[in-house]
């Protein structure tokens, strides 16, 4: 939108740089931006306690290297057979050959290092993705780092320690929840100097003297640009619920070029399937046990015949085929088809969310019985079966190649199966950005005062490697803020305010009221923000005789549902000392710490 173009145009707000998203890359955009001296506006599609993007739910393993020279020859190869500036190439390496440094200096913490530390649970747990191509030349050399010595990659502690780099900067850095970027608004020579915001159902149009940085995420939870970016009928996202496209909508208004809407990241079963989940929901982020591909047990998608190698590893839902990955053709739905005996196997595994997809899981007393109930031609899926069996008696998949040994016959008399999704972890595609961050018209010219990071037109070209997403947020993300910086400030402009309940920022330090022997407790070991607490104790007797919960942002599906439940458990026993609710460890773990934090205060 060009503003001389606009009837009775006003401005209403006015700020040195609009970040729009507020995830990894948003949060390093803006603080970097901050610590230029410039006054930012932080905005985000989602409500207060779900903002982080992807960055809050992904695995928050970052890219690193004891090599530059071995990392850009593994770099290169993920790249191929597909082209990337070099300029770019160059800048991405470079800040991982650094990452160790920069987490150092930047997030302050001593980065944990898998190479260093190959015996730990949490390196063994991605030992598949440590490097995701191990025969490629350099990588050996390949390193990744989380932010602490964890328990888990999924405990949320990278999202954790850039939102606190922000929140120590809400003297500079205002930020708006629920408030979308509608447009982006440019002067007659076509520099972008503000954008629209959806605020509180009002639109309000604020001035960017230096520009706007765009890192709304990717387009996961944008059916239409899923069926015609990537060519899939329908999919289930496994982070965040609000990346809907923002990015690539505002960049497209101004004129952005838009690269890579092909590429995505899967994740989960196989090759990213996960168990199926009602529409609107997150779908879990699981495991795939040896006992899903091993034994009287095929997974077959929509018409009841098998159409992969179920044991084949996939990199980042990647499978393999003549020595090239690719996503595979993928069905609206999928499912694991296995027999009594298997289903025997599967009831052994200690995993919650696999044992309530049994529990959920179709039953059939024969093989036209489940054919029928899962609205299967019988003869079609019976000769899936019969064939199943007929290469098990082999020892030989000749179909699709699954190690003969991990084959079974199928027992007919009872069949199971648990209907699968297609799953997304984060797409790459958006607007396409050069080395500076500068976001780039088709003819590679720069759009003045618009700049990118993160995921929303990601440097990713082809093949994926684990932490490589995270490491360009931050990377990029600091060239984003630094570099808006660098540009000349657009003519000072007249504001018409508007109600001051629409412009104060959402993040403002909170004050709580105590009565006497009564005492707050905080935590950031949760999934969510700070987990606050004010305790009531019986000094007299020293009984805990009340725990209220004073802020929150846990996930809705699993850990409110256990905060509860773990006051009561904290109470009766009047200690911190008490099991964690299964299924829910790191929220379990932030109201415990919580309750111990406010009462060292006592």
């Amino acid at each position: 939108m060009i503003v001389d173009q606009i009837k009775n145009f006003k401005w209403n707000a006015d700020y040195d740089v609009i970040v729009v998203g507020f995830g990894g890359a948003g949060a390093t955009s803006a603080r970097f931006a901050a610590d230029q001296g410039l006054k930012v506006l932080l905005v985000d599609s989602a409500p207060a306690g779900h903002e982080g993007g992807n960055t809050r739910y992904c695995g928050q393993l970052i890219a690193g290297t004891k090599s530059k020279e071995a990392y850009k020859k593994y770099y290169s190869q993920l790249t191929a057979p597909f082209k990337l500036d070099q300029k770019i190439v160059d800048t991405f390496v470079d800040g991982v050959a650094n990452m160790s440094k920069y987490l150092e200096k930047y997030l302050h913490v001593e980065p944990f290092s898998f190479l260093d530390h190959p015996e730990r649970n949490t390196v063994k747990a991605v030992k598949g993705d440590f490097p995701d191509y191990p025969e490629y030349e350099g990588a050996d050399q390949y390193n990744m780092f989380t932010v602490h010595d964890g328990e888990s990659i999924e405990d949320g502690a990278l999202w954790k320690a850039l939102r606190n780099e922000v929140m120590k900067r809400l003297d500079q850095i205002t930020i708006w929840y629920s408030s979308p970027a509608t447009h982006l608004l440019q002067n007659n020579k076509g520099r972008v100097i503000g954008t629209v915001i959806n605020r509180h159902g009002q639109d309000i149009y604020v001035h960017a003297n230096k520009g706007i940085i765009l890192t709304a995420g990717g387009f996961e939870n944008d059916p239409e640009r899923i069926q015609n970016y990537l060519g899939i009928p329908k999919i289930v996202p496994m982070g965040s619920l609000y990346n809907k496209g923002d990015s690539v909508k505002l960049s497209i208004e101004v004129g952005a070029d838009q690269w890579h809407t092909s590429v995505y990241n899967a994740g989960g079963l196989y090759h990213g399937l996960t168990y199926a989940v009602p529409e609107g929901q997150r779908g879990p982020l699981v495991f795939t046990w040896p006992q899903l591909y091993t034994g009287s047990i095929f997974v077959v998608g929509n018409d009841g015949t098998r159409y992969f190698p179920e044991d084949q590893h996939s990199k980042a839902g990647y499978l393999f085929i003549h020595g090239f990955g690719r996503h595979p053709h993928l069905t609206t739905k999928s499912w694991i088809i296995f027999d009594q005996k298997q289903k025997a196997e599967l009831d052994k595994i200690a995993d919650p969310i696999m044992q309530k997809a049994i529990k959920n899981s179709v039953f059939g007393d024969s093989v036209d019985d489940i054919a029928s109930k899962l609205g299967f031609d019988k003869d079609v899926f019976a000769n899936t079966v019969n064939e199943f069996n007929e290469l098990a008696t082999l020892g030989k998949d000749y179909q699709y190649g699954r190690n003969g040994e991990s084959l079974a016959k199928i027992d007919g008399s009872k069949l199971y199966a648990i209907e699968l999704q297609a799953s997304i972890l984060n797409t790459q595609g958006g607007p396409r950005r050069n080395e500076k961050a500068q976001i780039l018209r088709p003819d590679g010219s720069w759009i003045e005062g618009l700049f990118g990071a993160g995921e929303a037109g990601s440097i990713t070209t082809n093949q994926y490697q684990a932490g490589q997403d995270v490491a360009e947020l931050l990377i990029f993300g600091k060239i984003a803020g630094e570099n808006i910086a660098k540009i000349p400030s657009d003519v000072a402009v007249e504001i018409d305010s508007r109600d001051s309940s629409l412009l104060s920022s959402d993040e403002t330090p909170t004050e709580y009221n105590l009565d006497p022997n009564q005492y707050i407790g905080e935590s950031s070991e949760g999934m969510g923000n700070s987990l606050v607490v004010k305790v009531s104790v019986d000094s007299e007797n020293k009984k805990i005789t009340k725990i209220e919960v004073l802020e929150q942002s846990e996930t809705e599906e699993i850990g409110q549902k256990v905060i509860q439940p773990m006051i009561k458990k904290i109470i009766d026993a009047n200690s911190t000392e008490v099991d964690v609710v299964s299924g829910a460890s790191l929220t379990s773990k932030a109201v415990k710490d919580a309750v111990r934090n406010a009462i060292s205060n006592m």
